[in-house]
């Protein structure tokens, strides 16, 4: 009965997608016929996130085939792959890696030094793998994605479709049966410690055995799901939730809902496939055509992030995070969220309570702050996910109203934030906004949630230009080292918070 409740909630929810989300976009797909059973946005361009490690792994295993590596052959690791930001293994200049256990750390982990790695090790710098990387997807019918980098840390120039993904999806499992069984890998153990798969599905939704999730702040959580239950197979892609729970909850309604209208059939769909069986056995050697366009979009993805918004830095916290117990429930060979609101917070914008953001979040984001701050100048935004009228999604010139209305009771007892230029030391950032009192409001409800923790911290707020427009970051200072900071972080993210800390 609930789970008729779900999917006709589903249904009903579709036709407000895209006034709801505008990150989101999804596509079911019966490869058996090459049918399309469900279709949103499929063609609209998304950052990939860390579904790119999907295509890193595509070019490794066209290696792998041909002879060039073999499983147990040794990756050595460079300065700049040590550096990348976590998600990571925590690899060292000069270290080896096997090519199993970097298969393995991107299937599961989702590393991003691992996938620096491999394309420094299989082409000669990431930019050269990255450039291997688009031509392979152009050549295996991936007509509207590009690649900067191996491992989907944020890049502008990188996009993707719902829709190529799914032929991705698809031509990983035609082209490398035998490879595509390590997205079916639920744990990874290496150097003493065991990485659970970021992929919650597995192992919980009868019949799905693959592939990769994805998180940046610009894309929301992705998802490609690899379903085969009943003589029945299906892909389906989800970009662009606001959680990964819920994420998670709507690639469940969409399977359910959408898996059993799928025939049975026993191969895959010739036109699916054509591009995938016609490729060069490398298909690096294929020409590099130009991308498609999109109607109404320019050469570059539009910026999916909010109005105002640099490119947000957070990279795949550990997006496994599964739901509160107390907040669950087991239905139909899945853990689904105890309401069908809940189960529909992508499209309906109705999401409440965890972020589902992991614990080692604020040093992810801080790591990858100062990446993007010393090689591209964007510097990093990190907006808290409290009272979205304060945020930079709010237009410049009605930020001061929706500042004030956001205020608490108390706001006008807090102290006015010092600029960011009178401290200095141990600081934690909590959100980049669109003008000072807005920053001063999120700072004044930080610190009525985060209690003793912020007690002796110092409001300040710091002025900055991108893009031709005015941000102002809201940080805390004042904390005598590292550890001091990373306590205020915790106990802010315990409230829903997002934050990182850095040394000025």
């Amino acid at each position: 009965m609930f789970a008729s409740v779900l999917a006709a909630g589903l249904l009903a929810a579709a036709p407000k997608i895209s006034e709801a989300n505008p990150k989101y976009a999804a596509i079911v797909v019966d490869t058996a016929t090459g049918k399309v059973l469900y279709d949103a946005k499929a063609d609209e361009r998304r950052y990939p996130a860390s579904l790119t490690k999907m295509m890193t792994l595509y070019v490794l295993f066209e290696d792998l085939e041909r002879g060039r590596f073999k499983l147990n052959s040794a990756f050595r690791v460079s300065k700049n792959a040590s550096q990348q930001a976590p998600s990571k293994l925590g690899l060292r200049a000069g270290d080896e890696i096997r090519v199993e256990d970097a298969i393995r750390a991107l299937v599961t982990k989702s590393a991003n030094d691992a996938a620096a790695v491999i394309g420094e090790n299989v082409s000669g710098s990431v930019p050269a793998f990255a450039d291997r990387m688009t031509r392979t997807a152009r050549a295996i019918g991936m007509s509207s994605s590009r690649f900067r980098n191996a491992s989907g840390l944020p890049d502008p120039g990188q996009y993707t479709t719902a829709r190529d993904m799914m032929r991705l999806g698809v031509a990983l499992q035609v082209r490398f049966p035998r490879y595509y069984e390590f997205f079916k890998t639920r744990s990874f153990a290496f150097r003493g410690r065991v990485y659970g798969n970021h992929n919650n599905l597995l192992g919980r939704v009868d019949g799905v055995d693959g592939i990769k999730t994805g998180y940046i702040n610009a894309s929301g959580f992705n998802l490609v799901s690899s379903v085969k239950r009943d003589g029945r197979k299906i892909v389906a892609v989800v970009m662009g939730g606001r959680t990964a729970r819920s994420r998670d909850a709507h690639m469940v309604q969409l399977i359910n809902t959408y898996l059993p209208q799928a025939s049975r059939g026993r191969g895959y769909d010739d036109d699916l496939i054509a591009a995938v069986r016609s490729a060069p056995r490398v298909a690096a050697s294929a020409p590099h055509p130009a991308p498609v366009v999109s109607a109404g979009i320019g050469s570059h993805p539009t910026p999916l992030a909010r109005p105002g918004m640099a490119i947000a830095a957070a990279v795949d916290p550990a997006e496994a995070a599964v739901a509160r117990p107390s907040r669950v429930l087991t239905m139909a060979n899945a853990t689904l969220p105890s309401s069908a609101a809940e189960a529909f917070a992508d499209v309906a914008g109705l999401e409440q309570g965890s972020t589902d953001t992991g614990e080692d979040e604020g040093a992810s984001q801080d790591l990858l702050g100062q990446m993007i701050e010393r090689k591209t100048g964007i510097a990093p935004m990190a907006v808290a996910s409290i009272d979205p009228a304060t945020v930079a999604s709010v237009p410049a010139a009605k930020a001061p109203a929706a500042s004030k209305a956001a205020k608490p009771a108390r706001a006008a007892e807090a102290p006015a934030a010092a600029p960011a230029s009178s401290a200095t030391g141990w600081h934690i950032q909590i959100g980049a906004v669109a003008d000072k009192s807005a920053a001063d409001a999120l700072l004044a409800k930080a610190r009525s949630k985060a209690g003793s923790a912020l007690a002796k911290a110092d409001p300040v707020t710091e002025t900055f230009a991108k893009g031709g427009q005015t941000y102002v970051r809201a940080r805390f200072a004042g904390f005598a080292n590292e550890k001091e900071a990373q306590r205020a972080c915790a106990a802010l993210k315990k409230n829903d918070f997002g934050c990182f800390a850095l040394r000025l």
